[in-house]
């Protein structure tokens, strides 16, 4: 079912690739693939979000939008499949860089590094004749040791790394260097008054207006919105103020109730109730909440002026006579992000602002969203972002792997929307199609949906064909209606269950022991799944979390260790001191 890997890929791209002939290139259309960062599944107007997208929303309108679009939890994976069709275990990218574990590092599934013939989506339309162009963050596997412009693209503009700040070098998590920006593979420093969704569009237009017109191009506009820290500049943010004050558990019911009338899930789906951790809005206190909803407008500006972005890239399109002849897919890589910038430990708190003092970090309520603030949603957010979902980025729920998909231009009819199950390695093959590319099926992970974009056909797997995901212990196994599933700790209990999707897409009521055969024969096809992909069965107590904060308190010791040493030394000193001066008080004759 799963083909070749990527040496036998990147063989046949080298041997087996048809050209079609230059008159016909002309009319090939361009291909445009904008990726959001961390937008759940209803993050856009047209999924029943409160953030405005408009020009989303009328790329959805005249093409398809798809309910069961399906992607890995964690960003590197998702990318890595998006790019080769591929699983993320069959081309090196198990999981992140900052979650591999020491078992993990020396297996080909996580060498978290591409050989130099490993094919992409830019090496096959590169060599079929495109342009081919990348903006944004790129974040595949190891830093500096994947960069685009030794995989097909022809114009590169990338941050390779899982995120940073949206108007400099910043990094986002303690104890790591600046963010590294790359042109064309060499280090390159960014403007002044750099901000991103702003800037990786106008470099999308540069290139592609210097790319020859009498080709077609293939853009990846991979955008920073919306990953920590959310910023945004503030005429965004005061947009929404008072359209969050009603809070997350209102919220997160009201979205339910819009995705069930805008067609996206059954009527009897019903949400799972949230993690205990979760926090009650009516607990918090009046100067909390007005905080706790600043931030979610922050995520909500930093989306809309994402759109707003888009569309003036695709009114540029349009200016130049190029928008009609243009695919356009837009889409996230996971869903939402539910980090949070503090916790309940006070103590932990003070070192957390200590660190970020040293960083030049401004964590101001009245910063939020603007530069040198570090900004995020949390999990009480991010469960209203995943509605009517469960949990959310990071995990296998549908939360954390089901996501939006719009697709529009030549070939895709308007379909509203679509039920057919779709995995994001799909993609790869999709285009490709659309652009006239010769392939072997068989060297893919993901099926063509070009079928479905035309309106030629509902679905292109058989209720009994599969699919899988697995990342940091994360596992999910579809087949039709059906789902497998086990989500990792520590909001996860690494329990494997069994849902039935066409009635209960919020995962409320495990059916494993009332199919005990289905159960156990789903449980034997995710086993082959993972022998055939090279997937590390992590146990129980080894989840990503885990390893992450690991990760960190390594990097943050060898980053901070001289300011520590610094502070006991000062303390040392005063202590001294002050032992000294008693002893001289005491010494003193009385009089």
């Amino acid at each position: 079912m799963i083909g070749s890997v990527r040496t036998a890929l990147g063989a046949f791209a080298m041997t087996a690739l048809m050209v079609l002939p230059a008159q016909a290139q002309d009319a090939r259309p361009n291909i445009l693939v904008v990726l959001f960062d961390d937008v759940g599944f209803t993050g856009f107007g047209a999924y029943g979000a409160d953030a405005r997208t408009p020009r989303i929303d009328a790329l959805a309108q005249s093409g398809t939008l798809f309910s069961r679009y399906y992607s890995s939890p964690f960003c590197g994976p998702s990318r890595a499949m998006l790019m080769t069709g591929m699983d993320n275990h069959q081309v090196g990218m198990g999981t992140l860089v900052e979650t591999v574990t020491p078992d993990q590092r020396a297996l080909p599934g996580y060498s978290m590094v591409w050989d130099d013939d490993q094919a992409t989506l830019a090496t096959l339309l590169s060599d079929a004749g495109y342009h081919t162009y990348v903006t944004g963050k790129w974040g595949i596997g190891a830093k500096g040791a994947n960069l685009p412009d030794r995989f097909g693209f022809d114009r590169s503009y990338v941050m390779d790394s899982t995120g940073g700040s949206n108007y400099d070098h910043s990094h986002y998590l303690p104890g790591y260097p600046e963010v590294s920006w790359y042109e064309n593979g060499e280090p390159v420093r960014l403007p002044e008054d750099f901000y991103s969704s702003r800037n990786l569009v106008d470099q999308m237009i540069r290139y592609i207006d210097e790319g020859d017109a009498d080709q077609p191009f293939f853009g990846f506009l991979s955008l920073q919105a919306i990953h920590i820290p959310v910023q945004v500049p503030a005429e965004f943010i005061d947009k929404y103020n008072g359209v969050f004050d009603a809070g997350w558990d209102v919220m997160r019911q009201e979205r339910l109730q819009r995705t069930i009338e805008l067609g996206l899930v059954p009527p009897s789906t019903t949400l799972a109730p949230v993690h205990p951790d979760h926090r009650a809005w009516d607990d918090l206190s009046p100067e909390e909440k007005a905080v706790e909803a600043r931030k979610m407008q922050v995520n909500a500006g930093m989306t809309e002026a994402a759109d707003f972005h888009i569309g003036r890239l695709l009114d540029h399109l349009q200016a130049t006579g190029r928008l009609e002849n243009t695919i356009v897919v837009v889409t996230s890589d996971n869903g939402p992000e539910s980090g949070v910038t503090s916790l309940d430990n006070p103590l932990v708190n003070l070192l957390l602002d200590t660190v970020r003092g040293l960083e030049g970090y401004d964590t101001s309520p009245e910063n939020l969203g603007l530069p040198g603030s570090l900004t995020a949603i949390g999990p009480e957010w991010a469960s209203v972002s995943a509605s009517p979902f469960n949990l959310y980025k990071f995990y296998s729920s549908e939360g954390g792997l089901r996501v939006p998909l719009v697709i529009a231009g030549p070939g895709v009819n308007a379909t509203g929307v679509q039920h057919a199950p779709v995995h994001v390695a799909d993609l790869m093959p999709t285009l490709l199609d659309a652009a006239g590319v010769t392939y072997d099926p068989g060297a893919f992970y993901g099926q063509s949906i070009l079928p479905v974009l035309a309106g030629e056909a509902d679905e292109i797997r058989s209720p009994d064909e599969s699919f899988g995901f697995e990342v940091s212990g994360n596992a999910a196994l579809y087949r039709g209606n059906w789902k497998l599933v086990r989500t990792a700790l520590p909001r996860g209990d690494f329990t494997w269950r069994l849902y039935d999707l066409s009635v209960d897409p919020g995962e409320t009521k495990d059916l494993s022991s009332e199919n005990p055969d289905l159960f156990a024969d789903m449980r034997a096809e995710y086993a082959a799944y993972t022998e055939e992909t090279g997937v590390f069965e992590l146990g129980r107590e080894d989840y990503a979390e885990k390893q992450l904060f690991a990760n960190l308190l390594e990097r943050s010791i060898g980053a901070y260790w001289p300011y520590a040493a610094g502070l006991v030394l000062l303390l040392v000193i005063g202590l001294y001191a002050l032992v000294r001066i008693i002893r001289m008080l005491l010494r003193r004759p009385a009089h």
